[in-house]
């Protein structure tokens, strides 16, 4: 059988390095990331480092009744091997309390983080951190992008790409620069254009599609910006009103870090990926309409976005009310625990900033509907 091997155009070949220094600047970015040293720091973690270790034998252990109380409480005597670190291949003996919000049970075989101070002028004192999650986190990370490629073949290998570009450049660039008090809205707008960008050329190359997608995400970024910034108007808050206002008010005495900046670039960020969803699928559904019938005009094509826009709006809002909700169940049990009233639930800070932010992120993606139809049906014109 005869196989025909196509020599790769000068377009894919820099198509294919702009994917490889994409990936390069990735790794650059988390190695970047490890290293850097932030001007401040809540605690002194200089005496404190957390190792790895492997639990050799469980020598004694005292524990309460399960049939009297479903969290079981008492303490573990292990005899632990440290495993990295300057006291690594010692063997140690160490105390592990349980307790109702700390169940960790320990047996022989398990690998633990131990949490070691090494406080100047007295002995080192290892406890318990938890378990080592190192392993089973990269099988399920490797799992899911295994998946994607799988199923996907080359768009989702350019797909994970575009992910982990995303998720570096979110961590690496994104978060550094908010903690140290830099201009919130340039470090959104930069975050946003990198991560857009990345995700569209990985889609579809050095095309015409990639800029148009790219402007209607933007566009439908800015969108969930300023209507964050109306509703923070009408409901009255700011960053104060975090629970984790506290937190980072320390934070922003050291390195001017800008609390309601960081609501700001929440909202953005948990409406990026739905934003980007629906631009880059109703740009792609009209490209595909464009060439299959070239001779529609530009209303029409803009009256198509619309009634495939519209399909689309359903399940995206659901997805981004339902991800807020899912994670607030957890402090609307406690608030019902409390005997909040109604009208009191209602004019907490919880319930504004996660009302803000839900309606927020939905209504810029319903917005990006009209947004992305109308830019492609102009540039796609007869």
């Amino acid at each position: 059988m005869e196989i025909n091997l196509k020599k790769p155009t000068k377009k894919q070949i820099i198509e294919y390095a702009v994917i490889g220094l994409l990936l390069i600047a990735t790794v650059i970015m988390f190695l970047g990331l490890s290293n850097n040293k932030f001007s401040f720091r809540v605690n002194n973690t200089n005496n404190v480092s957390y190792v790895k270790a492997t639990v050799q034998e469980v020598i004694s252990q005292d524990l309460s009744n399960k049939t009297e109380n479903p969290y079981q409480t008492g303490k573990q005597v292990l005899s632990v091997k440290i495993n990295e670190g300057d006291f690594k291949g010692e063997i140690i003996q160490l105390t592990h309390y349980i307790t109702p919000t700390f169940q960790l049970f320990l047996k022989q075989g398990s690998n633990v983080i131990l949490r070691a101070d090494l406080s100047q002028g007295t002995d080192p004192f290892f406890s318990v951190y938890s378990y080592n999650r190192t392993f089973p986190i990269a099988i399920i990370v490797l799992f899911f992008l295994a998946l994607v490629i799988i199923i996907g073949r080359k768009k989702g290998f350019l797909s994970c790409v575009g992910l982990l570009f995303t998720m570096a450049t979110i961590i690496c660039f994104m978060l550094p620069r908010l903690y140290e008090g830099g201009n919130t809205f340039a470090i959104i707008f930069i975050t946003v254009l990198l991560s857009a960008s990345a995700t569209c050329f990985c889609i579809n190359g050095f095309s015409k599609k990639t800029v148009l997608n790219l402007s209607s995400i933007l566009c439908g970024s800015l969108s969930a910006v300023l209507l964050y910034y109306l509703f923070m108007l009408l409901l009255n808050f700011n960053g104060s009103a975090m629970a984790e206002a506290e937190n980072l008010l320390l934070i922003s005495y050291s390195t001017n870090l800008n609390l309601t900046g960081v609501l700001f670039a929440g909202v953005t960020v948990s409406a990026l990926g739905a934003v980007m969803d629906v631009a880059v699928s109703l740009g792609a559904s009209l490209s595909e309409i464009k060439d299959l019938n070239p001779g529609i005009t530009s209303k029409e094509l803009f009256k198509s976005g619309m009634n495939i826009g519209r399909d689309m709006i359903g399940t995206m809002t659901n997805t981004l009310i339902l991800a807020f909700a899912g994670g607030a169940v957890a402090t609307m049990l406690i608030l019902i625990s409390y005997g909040v009233q109604f009208h009191q639930l209602l004019s907490s800070n919880f319930i504004a900033l996660e009302l803000a932010t839900g309606i927020a992120g939905s209504a810029a993606v319903v917005l990006t509907v009209p947004i992305s139809s109308a830019i492609n049906s102009f540039c796609f014109k007869k």
